[in-house]
């Protein structure tokens, strides 16, 4: 089962390889089953756009960058590392990802769609 925090959540995103998978997918059938008692639509997931990335999508190419060529014993040290590193992002950084995000989206609303380049 997947967990949201912890040590855990990094064996989910991160792989023996080093592949790194940076976001947790719901398959459709099981998101329609939870959604479907609060009668909230689910809407297919467009084509792929780079607009809509997940907003978190920018955290882990810093990531990979700080912690590349190291080498982590144990699950619990890779945590560590990841932590320690993500402490660093400042408050203006998340607001900027943030503040990009909202154009962004607005863009892809604007122009049904297609990709906006620019951002």
């Amino acid at each position: 089962m997947f967990e949201p925090h912890g040590p855990k959540r990094l064996t989910d995103i991160v792989k023996g390889d080093e592949t790194w998978f940076p976001f947790f997918i719901i398959p459709p059938e099981r998101l329609n089953r939870i959604s479907r008692p609060s009668r909230k639509q689910v809407l297919p997931h467009p084509a792929y756009n780079p607009n809509l990335a997940p907003w978190d999508f920018w955290l882990f190419p810093i990531l990979k960058d700080r912690l590349a060529g190291r080498k982590f014993d144990r699950i619990q040290d890779l945590a560590k590392a990841v932590n320690s590193e993500l402490q660093t992002i400042t408050e203006e950084d998340y607001q900027c990802v943030f503040r990009k995000r909202q154009i962004r989206l607005k863009r892809c609303i604007e122009s049904h769609g297609e990709y906006s380049e620019g951002l």
